[in-house]
């Protein structure tokens, strides 16, 4: 619950499957999450304020067999973004800005569509 995690902490780990994700602060990974896994989880979370207008959007696929791990990104088969890369092999945990980690190849495409969609609301609102 993100919620209870943003009255508690400033920084946050996110994992999938045993690995870490994503890690920054709250504020950071609501704004602007980096990892498409990080992206689903805010996109499954109800808000009071939309009420019934807004649908969740689910996480489509299952998770991995944990006991045989994937040498690939083990969120690949559930992510839209997922290049041959990511098939591949599992992305290291990196500084991708300033003090925000993802393990992600494609972090960047995230971010320009997040900021695209944005754009088009902010257009719809005026």
């Amino acid at each position: 619950d993100l919620g209870v995690v943003a009255g508690m902490a400033e920084r946050v780990l996110v994992m999938y499957s045993g690995f870490i994700v994503e890690e920054a602060s709250v504020n950071d990974i609501d704004a602007q999450p980096l990892h498409p896994y990080t992206l689903g989880l805010l996109r499954s979370i109800p808000r009071l304020d939309l009420g019934r207008q807004k649908r969740l959007v689910p996480i489509e696929g299952l998770p991995p067999d944990l006991l045989e791990p994937p040498s690939h990104c083990p969120f690949a088969p559930r992510c839209s973004f997922a290049t041959d890369k990511c098939w591949q092999e599992n992305p290291p945990l990196e500084m991708a800005e300033s003090g925000h980690k993802t393990a992600c190849w494609n972090w960047r495409d995230l971010v320009n569509i997040q900021i695209h969609v944005s754009e088009k609301s902010e257009a719809v609102a005026q």
